[in-house]
Order: structure tokens, then sequence, then C-alpha cells
């Protein structure tokens, strides 16, 4: 059984290149500061913060690299225990309206998939396409382009004994999927499932309904104001996620596989900053040794 702080590593997700940086800085950066765990989302055209401009998030482009430069960055990444992969998903979308979107985003995604197996990866996660503005069809229609997907992916991670799933999104939609192609999981993102529920009880109907199918967690912070959401938050500005349940609970089901930290920062350092509080947060939860007062990180 591996120790609960041995199995907490960091996304490039919110990775911004603040300073320069790239995905050999990150990854040296994240190893230094002791996380044994790392997920990389295999692109260089996301990015989430910076003023006036955004900054990319670190990352690879797998329709550029080379094989070469997939060997490197299989060379950097085994100073770590563990390894994930996440698809990337701004305005890639395996349900679009547009059936050339629809190719293009299953052939990067199936890179994605050829990428995780090449790197030995713990998990393999996929964000779901979803609908096209303007365009009005069934939400049945949409989901059922998601199961195809899940279809034709299953056998290939079946026999590299991967686990796979999607994440995001209605428990209702999740469990079309998982329901329709035998074998096919979850990543429990807790900021995304509270998010859809709404309630703590709504939430925790995701662990239930899922147990045993859960092929990732991750993990992040919810501050609800205003009747909005801003997620990807640090666990001192969180105010909606009930953590001391959440981990009391995984525990409970014998959840026993990777949970990578998705929080944001205005620069690595500070990513790395939040995430180890995070990591500290939640190993005193599951060992017992840490009871919250509040929901934002404030032990009793």
């Amino acid at each position: 059984m591996i120790p609960i702080e041995d199995r907490i590593g960091i996304s490039t997700h919110f990775m911004p290149s603040t300073h320069g940086e790239d995905i050999f800085d990150a990854l040296a950066l994240v190893h230094d500061a002791g996380f044994k765990g790392f997920e990389i989302v295999p692109t260089l055209d996301q990015a989430q913060l910076g003023y006036p401009e955004n900054y990319p998030n670190v990352g690879i482009d797998l329709f550029e690299a080379t094989p070469e430069d997939v060997a490197r960055l299989k060379e950097a990444l085994s100073v770590f225990d563990w390894v994930t992969v996440h698809s990337p998903h701004l305005d890639w979308n395996l349900c679009s309206t547009n059936r050339h979107l629809r190719r293009l985003t299953q052939q990067y995604f199936d890179k994605c998939f050829e990428l995780a197996v090449e790197l030995g990866a713990r998990a393999m996660t996929y964000h779901g396409g979803h609908e096209t503005w303007g365009y009005i069809r069934s939400r049945e229609r949409i989901w059922d382009y998601n199961v195809h997907y899940a279809r034709h992916l299953m056998p290939q991670a079946r026999e590299a004994g991967m686990p796979v799933g999607f994440e995001a999104g209605s428990l209702e939609y999740l469990k079309y999927v998982c329901d329709r192609v035998e074998g096919w999981g979850i990543n429990l993102d807790i900021g995304h499932a509270y998010m859809s529920a709404g309630t703590d009880e709504g939430f925790f109907a995701y662990i239930d309904e899922f147990k045993g199918r859960i092929v990732e967690i991750h993990h992040n912070g919810v501050n609800h104001y205003w009747g909005r959401y801003m997620e990807h938050q640090p666990p001192h500005l969180n105010n909606m996620i009930d953590f001391q349940r959440t981990y009391e609970r995984l525990r409970e089901i014998g959840y026993q596989g990777p949970i990578v930290c998705e929080i944001q920062g205005q620069d690595i350092a500070q990513v790395i900053q939040h995430c180890q509080e995070s990591k500290e947060m939640i190993v005193g939860i599951w060992n017992g040794s840490r009871k919250l007062a509040q929901r934002w990180n404030v032990a009793e």
C-alpha cells in the first residue's frame, strides 16, 4: 500500500510559463519540492493566467513532437514514482457538430493515450466533448459521441492495463457513459463535481455511484461567492468543498489511486506552494491527525 503522501502530485494544468519556463523547468521544480507524482497535459496551447495576455501553460505538443522529444520527456519524468496523462480540452471537442474537428480531436486524444502507454502512466484522463454553441441537439446525441470514443479506446486501454475515464460533468452524464462502456471510469475532479452537484449530498453521490471506478482524483478548492464559483483555488480560499468528509470517505472506500493537485498560482513557485498546503491538509485528514474546523483549511 503506497503511503498517502506519495500518492499526491501536481499537474501542468494551471502551471504558467510566467518567467519563460518550459516543461523541464517545471519537472525539476516539482521534484525538488518533494512530490512523488506528476501529471502532464500534453499541449502548448492552454492558459489561464496572466495579464494583459495569458502565459501559456508548460507542456508538449504531440502533433509536433519528435520521437526524440518524447524520449527526453520520458527520461525527465523518470525521477517521479508515477505519472498520469490528461488530455487538453481548450478548443478540442469530441462532440463538435463539425465532423472534421471531431476527427482531429479523436486523433489527438489517441496520441495522448499513446504517450500515456509510452510513459507507463498510472492513469489517462479525458475531457468529454460538449455542445456546439448555436447548434441545438439532444443531450443524449451529444453524450453518444463520448460513448463512441470510450468504446473506441477501451480495448486498447484494457490491453495496456491503463485505467481511463472522463472527468467533469453531471453524475447523470458520467453514469450514461460508464453504463455503456464496460471498464470505463471517471476522474473525480472534486471541484467540478461539487459545482455540478451544488450540495454536499449531491457530491457524495458521485463517490457512492462510482466507487471502484475512480481512476484518479483531481484536487482543488472552490470559492463560492455572489452565486458564482471560482474553482482551482488553494484550500485556504475554499469555502464550498467539505475536504474533511471527502478524504475520510475516499479512505473508507479504499481509494488507492493518484491525487493530482490542479491549483492556480501566478507562477510555478506559487502553484507549488499552494499544492504543498493541500498536500499537508490531505495527509493530515487521511491519517487522522488533522480535523478541520472550517472548510477553508482551519484546524480545530
